[in-house]
């Protein structure tokens, strides 16, 4: 039977779909979305991989592959990567000459490209960042193969997986520099973050083998306070004295996690109103995460003149909380008005 609401996943989802928004908005050095990011970098969308793998149910016998969840993942991706970023976000870049009539800037290969199948990044200031979408809808389809492994097997690929994130991150930004590589002609996503993502998403598959939904509760709420801590004195100490930078370690990902689902079962612990407030707007997250962008941008265009233009330091503070606040309204009103989109397109 499908998964209930859970209230503390529900608050995770919504907190992690913000902290993504921070993380887009300007953050120079030293402001207050500067150091709220330093605590969340990179760790930000593996928790959806996570819980992603976890609640996955269980494959049908003699199923190999899952065409079907793969539609389902495949219509909203195409949505937002070709249709949004086409005929809303690139108008904008080039809306100088969108409004003097000049289309010279449509071409056909905008569809591939804004779906991330020319451009090895796949993500800057002219399209939806979706190559979280595009990663899980190979891990959706190679899923049941994935359940069909031994336990012990899953946890090598995950240590596997891990491992192969860390050697290959610092590579792959060398390359996102120089687009010089071999392998970035062809390849249609980010290496390391996709190798890193399957890890987490087999992790959540081989906790669910071992831990029931009661049971994974109350060992996150027993160890909630530990992991937040052990956060809060790492992380300082890595950025302090520059050991391993947390962009290349998948172990410091893995705390940013796990801190994430602690805050979340702290929250629900003790400040139940308001994560019951959060959690709410759980079936919201998605749609939070693929309509924040063009928001963004749309805002920095009103607000500077200039497609990626800079906030002022106000600005900053409250653009986080404001295309936040904006994309649950327009949700509000399609579920009022057509939740049927919601359900195909938004993931609800």
């Amino acid at each position: 039977m499908p998964f209930a609401r859970v209230q503390w996943i529900d608050f995770c989802r919504v907190y992690t779909a913000f902290l993504v928004v921070l993380r887009h908005v300007d953050r120079p050095y030293a402001s207050v979305n500067y150091v709220v990011d330093l605590f969340n970098y990179r760790s930000l969308i593996f928790f959806f991989f996570l819980a992603s793998g976890y609640f996955t149910h269980k494959a049908l016998a003699g199923q190999w592959l899952d065409w079907q969840r793969t539609r389902k993942l495949l219509l909203p991706y195409i949505f937002w990567t070709a249709v949004v970023s086409i005929l809303l976000l690139q108008p904008l870049i080039h809306w100088p000459k969108t409004i003097a009539g000049d289309f010279s800037w449509l071409s056909w290969e905008l569809i591939p490209r804004e779906m991330g199948l020319l451009n090895w990044c796949y993500w800057d200031f002219d399209n939806v960042p979706l190559w979280f979408l595009r990663t899980l809808m190979l891990l959706a389809l190679f899923c049941p193969i994935l359940q069909k492994l031994p336990s012990k097997v899953l946890l090598v690929l995950v240590l596997f997986c891990f491992a192969g994130s860390d050697v290959l991150c610092a590579r792959d930004f060398e390359t996102a520099r120089s687009h010089k590589s071999w392998y970035v002609g062809w390849l249609p996503f980010r290496l390391y973050e996709s190798i890193l993502a399957l890890g987490f998403y087999s992790l959540g598959l081989w906790i669910r083998r071992y831990a029931d939904f009661e049971r994974f509760t109350a060992y996150m709420r027993s160890y909630a306070w530990t992991v937040v801590l052990a956060a809060l004195i790492l992380l300082p100490a890595v950025y302090a004295f520059g050991f391993y930078p947390p962009v290349q370690s998948s172990a410091l990902v893995l705390l940013g996690v796990a801190t994430t689902m602690s805050i979340g079962c702290l929250c629900e612990q003790y400040l139940p109103r308001f994560c019951g407030w959060i959690a709410r707007w759980g079936k919201a997250a998605f749609f939070i995460y693929v309509t924040h962008y063009p928001l963004l941008h749309i805002w920095k265009l009103i607000s500077t003149g200039s497609y990626g233009g800079s906030l002022s330091t106000w600005e900053m503070s409250v653009a986080p909380f404001c295309i936040t606040a904006m994309s649950i309204g327009i949700y509000c009103l399609l579920r009022r008005l057509c939740p049927g989109f919601l359900r195909v397109f938004a993931l609800s």
